[in-house]
């Protein structure tokens, strides 16, 4: 058949019969069904009266397959049926109804049971398609229904009409989905083309549009899985790697109830979620998470509000501001019910505004007035179930409790440090582009690099990746200038170098304090006698019960010797030696001009960010100090000595394990503080006592050759020192080093010092 020219219909009465109109000479005889632009099928309206050149459409068909006025169009017969010959038949189909003209007004409510009967005997044995809008008059009124739903029969399905109502609403509710009709045939944007023949036992439901204004007596209630999930969404696109457990919670608590039918969930006589925490250390995907749910979801535009941009210097206004962002659900929710879309609201940095109530020492009460105004909103009198709260903080523990409590944010995830499956993702998506547009390096291994980046955030990825672009970049740029480009520059190639020096220069925030640690054991570990060895050994069998065992999730070491005894390096190197992924140093050097809560605060901090660690180290370096010890008196800072006691005795949560390893030089003030018996064991770290072991270090040390060696020992054995000789590894170093600065009289040196000690 040649292409026709879009025209319109002959008169309104035939726009709504839904027909296409074509002149009867263009049509194979007994020609039903058309198929236009091999997208579309119609049913047509043959008659010799009509201009052999064009064919007849009204305003809703046009509008559907996106058509204008005198263009051309390929039409073509239709068989139904994969085989040419079997048709397929409706079995029920959803039909949502509104207005033609928007401005009309309801006055009255339509019956569906009459609707249904009305159409059908209008348009039987008509075709119709999944998405397709129709013109229907009932009541004088005219109505705009759009097919949302459609389950097709064969033919051998409808022999026996009392089972067809039953077996299609089965597979309606199911979900079951419906046969391609023709093969080679795809709808409008290439999904499957769905379409049947109306019949007399084809089951309709008649549903109110979202924006319809329409009233209907004995209406289904829609399934809400077409109205909540967008149907093209698939999870790979969400552009999350790491968080797909977490992404599953987070829809099994919050979206699943809004999947089922209404009708279902008004059986089981619950409420939908109407909020959620999304907590965790910076960088892990909170802000990403809720941001892809936005895009997921088939509702309103969410509404991202920023905790402080709610505060305002005007009195009332902050609350003001909390009623806003509700007011246009609570317009929708009283005018539609349940049948209202979901509206959504995001709180970044919710401890801004959300703060424990009488927690604040001002005098304005607005933080409190806050808290309050959002808690009425979530579950006040006037409770909504059209909106759904996420809010994002890295500091849960600031967030009032009433706001955390079922019925407000219910759903409380953590979103942690991706593993290493989840790195590997994240590094994949971040690499995606270098991929496929042939700029990654073949030597690039993205496994090693989700080995190495252990502890690592999403975001230190991203930047991690950003490092390694540089890297290449520069390696492009023109000798002698900060400007130029060399020639090659098209040859460019991010490499496994490049990531390599990537990773020396961008740090995970979270996780080990690996220069703090390295610098407390920069002189390494020198093993001067065997107590240094039996040290050790006994370390690592703690290291591997905290790691293996079920039954002591805390294990609390006390490392105590002389000042200079290596109790802080031996600590760091535990520490070390366990790769544990979360390792920290708490240390009075860091907290020098804290007052007595900054150091609390500080150290209570470490102790809470262990606990988002499945295996932790911590290393409590000097207690004494960190209490404020000092002799004369004895003085000491109370509050910081209550703190500790009980964040050393404090065990972590399930399914976390923590080691702690502190030093003293004071073990006797620990015992009168009962400080002592917080620990599970103690480890002494004694001083050198013999000129063997001193011998071992200057060997070990290089400071002098063999001979003297020997000559040192002969010497300081003939003056006697070894009998009263008390030397930490530390004084040792530092006197081998002053004596290293002499070259033509370090003998002298070595042997004055040490006769000094």
């Amino acid at each position: 058949m040649p292409p026709l020219k879009v025209g319109q219909t002959q008169n309104n009465s035939l726009a709504l019969t839904n027909l296409l109109v074509i002149n009867s000479y263009n049509l194979p005889l007994n020609t039903r069904h058309v198929i236009l632009n091999n997208h579309y099928v119609f049913t047509v309206y043959p008659t010799p009266d009509f201009d052999r050149h064009y064919v007849g459409t009204s305003k809703i068909h046009r509008r559907w397959a996106q058509l204008s006025l005198h263009q051309e169009v390929f039409v073509e017969p239709f068989r139904f049926g994969s085989d040419g010959r079997a048709p397929l038949y409706i079995g029920a189909m959803d039909i949502e109804v509104r207005f033609l003209a928007r401005s009309t007004e309801a006055r009255e409510e339509y019956d569906t049971q009459e609707m249904s009967d009305l159409f059908k005997s209008l348009y039987n044995d008509q075709a119709f398609s999944l998405g397709q809008p129709l013109a229907f008059e009932f009541h004088g009124i005219n109505l705009e229904l759009r097919i949302v739903r459609l389950t097709v029969l064969d033919v051998n399905e409808i022999r026996n009409p009392k089972a067809v109502a039953q077996l299609a609403m089965e597979r309606h509710q199911e979900g079951s989905e419906a046969p391609q009709v023709l093969r080679g045939y795809t709808g409008p944007r290439g999904e499957p083309l769905v379409c049947g023949l109306l019949f007399n036992e084809s089951v309709i439901q008649f549903l109110k549009a979202p924006d319809s204004t329409v009233r209907l007596r004995g209406a289904a209630r829609a399934s809400s899985a077409r109205n909540i999930i967008k149907p093209e969404f698939k999870f790979e696109d969400m552009g999350i790697g790491g968080l797909d457990a977490e992404f599953g919670d987070i829809f099994r608590r919050a979206f699943a109830s809004r999947i089922f039918p209404p009708s279902l969930v008004e059986k089981l006589g619950i409420q939908h979620v109407k909020g959620m925490l999304l907590y965790g250390p910076p960088g892990t995907g909170k802000t990403l998470i809720a941001r892809q749910i936005g895009k997921m979801l088939n509702a309103r535009d969410p509404v991202v509000v920023n905790g402080p941009e709610v505060l305002n210097k005007f009195v009332g206004q902050s609350e003001e501001n909390i009623r806003k962002l509700f007011a246009e659900a609570e317009k929708e929710y009283k005018a539609k019910g349940d049948d209202s879309s979901l509206h959504i609201i995001i709180f970044d940095e919710l401890d801004a505004i959300c703060r424990q109530r009488g927690a604040k020492s001002d005098s304005t009460g607005v933080g409190d007035s806050v808290v309050n105004q959002l808690l009425a909103k979530l579950d006040g009198v006037d409770q909504l179930n059209n909106i759904l709260v996420i809010g994002m903080t890295n500091r849960k523990e600031l967030i009032d409790e009433a706001l955390l409590r079922p019925g407000r944010l219910e759903v409380h995830m953590e979103i942690g440090l991706p593993d290493e499956h989840g790195r590997l993702q994240i590094l994949k998506i971040h690499t995606s582009q270098m991929r496929s547009n042939g700029v990654m390096g073949p030597d690039v291994n993205l496994e090693e690099l989700a080995l190495l980046t252990k502890n690592f955030s999403g975001a230190e990825i991203n930047g991690l990746v950003r490092s390694a672009s540089s890297f290449a970049f520069n390696r492009h740029v023109k000798v002698g200038t900060m400007a130029g480009v060399s020639s090659d520059v098209e040859n460019l190639k991010v490499l496994q170098d490049d990531f390599v020096h990537a990773l020396g220069e961008v740090k995970p925030a979270f996780g080990v304090a690996d220069d703090e640690l390295q610098q407390c054991v920069q002189n390494g570990i020198i093993h001067y006698n065997d107590n240094i060895g039996t040290i050790l050994a006994d370390g690592h069998l703690l290291v591997e019960q905290v790691r293996k065992s079920t039954r002591t999730p805390l294990v609390s070491v006390l490392l105590h010797g002389p000042a200079g005894s290596g109790k802080t390096a031996l600590a760091a190197t535990l520490a070390m030696q366990s790769e544990f992924p979360f390792i920290k140093l708490i240390s009075p050097e860091t907290m020098v001009g804290y007052s007595e809560s900054a150091k609390i605060n500080a150290i209570s901090k470490v102790f809470t960010d262990s606990y988002k660690s499945p295996l932790s180290v911590i290393v409590v370096d000097n207690i004494e100090r960190l209490l404020d010890w000092v002799p004369i008196g004895p003085r000491f800072s109370n509050g910081m000595l209550q703190a500790l006691m009980v964040l050393l005795k404090k065990p972590p949560p399930k399914d976390r394990r923590l080691l702690i390893l502190a030093t003293t030089n004071q073990k006797p003030m620990l015992r009168e503080m009962d400080v002592l018996d917080i620990f599970n064991a103690e480890i002494r770290v004694p001083p050198i006592r013999d000129l063997a072991s001193v011998d071992v270090v200057l060997k070990e040390l290089e400071l002098f050759d063999a001979r003297e060696r020997q000559y040192v020992q002969e010497r300081l054995q003939a003056d006697g020192v070894e009998q009263h000789l008390t030397l930490g590894i530390k004084k040792l170093l530092m006197i081998v080093e002053m004596a290293r600065q002499d070259p033509q009289a370090k003998l002298e040196k070595f042997l004055a010092s040490m006769h000094l000690e």
